[in-house]
């Protein structure tokens, strides 16, 4: 085209083509006929099992009107739910500490039901961060995350981990709920039939 416009210069349609083919094959990372030369990264679309004997706790935290909301839920290896709880508390905290309640909230319901070996799951990846480099955080957050890691020392194995927010639907919804109900409500093996089909449907997709 630019030929035919800046140099009247008629070329073949074929000679355009064979270009245009070329092009696309430089460019693959674009072309959606090619497989592509940088591959998208494999991103799980489901809560995932922890390793055996151990439970994996997935928290998670909202703020509305000077109140904090926050879900928990605990599982095994086999995706059985062994307990977990929704409230709320009278704090109008930001966002981030928010989710450190939550955080905070979890540790003590696992020790609560005196579990040994437990991995802590959030889909906030500023928490998690901070809480694994909480001996160089300064900030009145990082004092506060080393005075929560004292309460883990009760725990044979501990850990807290990042997971995409689609991997933490069940922990959302209970979050959701205490902020519908306003209230506080625990549960251990036999819990609501809510409760079963948000995790039933979290274990199919």
């Amino acid at each position: 085209r630019n030929n035919r416009v800046f140099r009247e210069v008629e070329e073949d349609a074929k000679i355009i083509w064979d270009r245009a083919v070329l092009l696309s094959k430089d460019f693959c990372i674009f072309n959606l006929l090619e497989k592509p030369t940088i591959p998208k990264p494999v991103v799980e679309k489901g809560w995932q099992k922890p390793g055996p004997g151990t439970l994996k706790i997935n928290f998670d935290a909202t703020i509305h009107e000077k109140k904090t909301y926050y879900g928990l839920v605990a599982r095994d290896s086999n995706g059985f739910v062994h307990g977990g709880c929704a409230g709320c508390v009278k704090k109008d905290l930001s966002m981030e500490w928010a989710e450190v309640q939550a955080l905070e909230e979890s540790i003590n319901f696992a020790r609560i039901n005196n579990w040994k070996v437990v991995v802590l799951e959030s889909d906030c990846a500023n928490l998690v961060n901070r809480f694994n480099s909480r001996q160089k955080d300064l900030t009145v957050l990082g004092y506060r995350l080393r005075e929560i890691q004292k309460l883990t020392t009760y725990f044979s194995k501990f850990t807290i981990t990042w997971a995409p927010r689609c991997c933490n639907k069940v922990a959302d919804a209970l979050c959701k709920w205490a902020k519908i109900k306003n209230c506080y409500l625990a549960f251990n093996l036999d819990y609501s039939s809510d409760i079963h089909d948000l995790v039933l449907k979290d274990a199919i997709n």
